[in-house]
């Protein structure tokens, strides 16, 4: 029987099949304003469930432990603060704003530098604690206020490490930040926080000691740090150094750089006056007072940073043309966030510190009360973000000066002639002064629009009603 031929010779050639047409259409990517609308939902979501949490840990902890505990963890806070912000080189925007953003050698030689970073930090703060200790020790009575407490050097050590955690931090983090796809980032922070609040709890109700408030915040960070790698989507990091990447963070990153110093100064500058004024308790108070004003700002920085910033980075690089109308769509939850907080808390302080805390912190309430009209300028942060989204990094630096004469002239000031009220004033003024530079910044680059700044001011007086009826 004969062989049958080679199917190649009996076979009519197949012309090559086109590669496009084999490949699925890929998935349709929603546009910036439903991704920006999102994320934001996800922040909110996450704001309002990580704020329970914290007020449950907060009314817990504060019975648990005493208000000097607190004065010390805001001074720990300020060292932390003051090494992790002067020292800010803005990788994670750099990776949100670069058109090389996605890119794997970019993403890991930004990955490298934040780790070099925070190994440096932790020395810092370790020299630090070294230093207050021994200062303590060999000239007593030179060190004044809550600075002499000799607990001190150890909550600076232990929170030395937070900036070596942070340094570890997934570069996927920022990727999500830069898609606006923040659904697993908000799920982690939320789990996180409930996990920390439990241990935090435990500790107190066991030990009580100095110690407990920071080896809290050296867990969080470490958990947030380990579920950045383990939970999204993205390339693995790996060691590596690339000059031009190194070179292209740099130019983006310098003038933050300055601006984050400044920043520093300015948000860390009422504690760092006001405890070498006043004992621990009293600051103790004060932490408390300011404690909900700075969870605001966390959230509306997180709307301007997380969602504002990367939705104008976007269509900067994508529709120039259409940046001025996506700077206002960004503004307008901001300010009504911002505007009605602001009335609700002035109205109802000592109402809201009254229902969480038990009488030692009654005099929080005026701290709240106070502090909270700061928010009235907060929501100029979007301007920040649009010269951050824009490259305009070199812009940034004129607000932290302008704001930190004010704050380091003012506060003294203030307290020299009224006490705490005046310190406190001092610090409301300063929140304010940088405004005329944001209005005019705006003026510069067309988006000033002056119907839209004097008709949201009408917003504050319906969060001071909604107050008025609740306290």
């Amino acid at each position: 029987m004969p062989k049958a031929p080679p199917p190649c010779l009996t076979m009519p050639p197949v012309p090559p099949a086109d590669p496009s047409a084999a490949l699925p259409e890929p998935p349709a990517v929603p546009g910036w304003r439903r991704r920006a609308g999102s994320a934001a939902l996800w922040i909110g979501l996450g704001f309002a469930f990580t704020q329970a949490i914290r007020l449950a840990s907060s009314i817990v902890l504060t019975r648990l432990l005493a208000p000097e505990m607190y004065g010390l963890m805001t001074l720990g806070t300020v060292v932390i603060a003051a090494v992790v912000m002067l020292s800010d080189f803005g990788f994670s925007q750099s990776v949100i704003q670069n058109e090389r953003g996605d890119d794997p050698d970019f993403l890991n030689t930004i990955w490298s530098l934040q780790l070099l970073r925070g190994g440096v930090l932790c020395a810092l703060m370790n020299g630090t604690a070294a230093t207050l200790a021994v200062v303590a020790h060999s000239a007593p009575g030179w060190l004044g206020g809550s600075y002499a407490d000799p607990r001190l050097p150890g909550v600076i050590a232990v929170l030395s490490l937070v900036p070596l955690a942070m340094g570890l931090e997934s570069t996927n983090l920022a990727r999500a930040q830069r898609a606006l796809a923040l659904g697993r980032v908000v799920r982690n922070e939320v789990l996180v926080q409930l996990g920390v609040t439990a241990l935090m709890i435990y500790l107190a109700f066991h030990w009580a000691a100095w110690w407990v408030l920071p080896v809290g915040w050296l867990v969080q960070a470490s958990a947030v740090t380990a579920l950045s790698h383990l939970t999204l989507p993205g390339p693995r990091n790996r060691l590596r150094w690339e000059r031009e990447a190194v070179h292209t963070a740099w130019h983006f990153s310098k003038w933050i750089l300055l601006s984050s110093a400044l920043t520093y100064l300015f948000r860390e500058g009422d504690r760092i006056l006001l405890g070498g004024l006043l004992a621990p308790a009293d600051l103790g108070i004060y932490a408390i007072g300011a404690l909900l004003v700075n969870a605001l700002r966390e959230v509306i920085y997180k709307l301007a940073a997380y969602v504002g910033m990367p939705a104008l980075a976007e269509v900067s690089r994508e529709q120039p043309d259409r940046l001025a109308a996506a700077y206002r769509q960004c503004r307008l939850p901001i300010d009504a966030v911002c505007l009605l907080a602001s009335g609700f808390l002035v109205a109802a302080a000592d109402r809201v510190i009254g229902l969480i805390y038990d009488g030692r912190y009654a005099a929080a309430g005026h701290v709240l009360a106070v502090l909270s009209l700061g928010l009235v300028a907060l929501r100029y942060s979007v301007t920040e973000q649009y010269l951050i989204a824009t490259g305009e990094t070199r812009q940034l630096y004129k607000r932290g000066l302008i704001q930190n004469l004010t704050l380091y002239t003012a506060v003294p000031v203030g307290f020299a002639l009224w006490g705490l009220p005046g310190a406190l004033g001092g610090v409301v003024l300063a929140q304010a002064s940088f405004v005329p530079i944001m209005l005019h910044m705006q003026h510069q680059r067309g988006l000033l629009d002056w119907r839209f700044e004097l008709g949201v001011l009408g917003l504050f007086p319906l969060g001071w009603l909604a107050g008025w009826l609740v306290r």
